[in-house]
């Protein structure tokens, strides 16, 4: 009887260690790697500093780029450029899909502000600006402002695998 209970035991042990499946929506890359990869393929960036979701006042930071709850962010980074120049590359991962138009928005919001500053502040930086592309891939959603914007899109999904 020890021997039967014992089996059944071990049967439904295993049964519930099965591997469930998780959907690529629900996988998170590394932000660290997803930023070198995406600076590495522009080769005309300035020289670029960058805040994240690792650094100690994240959610500050996360302000100057997004207005989205950030209890709703998996993961950020947001890389700019030193000098001051319209130069800006920016992931956001969200925690749901379903946040992602939300926080597409939030970078639409974003990008109109930096072309109304760079309209009236600097003017030889509005052009790139205008180029900029916000967009999302799965829940990750980012800002590409640089010149070879389809290189750094192309490193980016590479990195999240879409």
């Amino acid at each position: 009887m020890i021997l039967v209970i014992l089996s059944v035991c071990l049967v439904v042990s295993l049964a519930s260690c099965g591997g469930e499946e998780t959907s690529p929506d629900a996988l998170t890359v590394s932000m660290y790697d997803l930023r070198v990869a995406m600076l590495s393929a522009d080769g005309g960036l300035p020289e670029m500093l960058s805040v994240s979701s690792a650094d100690e006042s994240a959610k500050d930071s996360f302000l100057h780029l997004s207005d989205l709850e950030y209890d709703k962010v998996d993961g950020y980074f947001l890389s700019y450029a030193k000098d001051g120049s319209a130069y800006e590359i920016a992931v956001v991962a969200v925690k749901d899909p379903s946040d992602a138009p939300e926080a597409r928005s939030s970078l639409e919001r974003h990008l109109e502000g930096r072309k109304n500053l760079y309209k009236n502040y600097s003017p030889e930086d509005l052009p790139l600006a205008e180029a900029a592309e916000v967009g999302a891939s799965g829940r990750y959603v980012y800002l590409i402002m640089c010149s070879d914007r389809d290189a750094v899109k192309d490193a980016m999904e590479k990195v999240i695998g879409q």
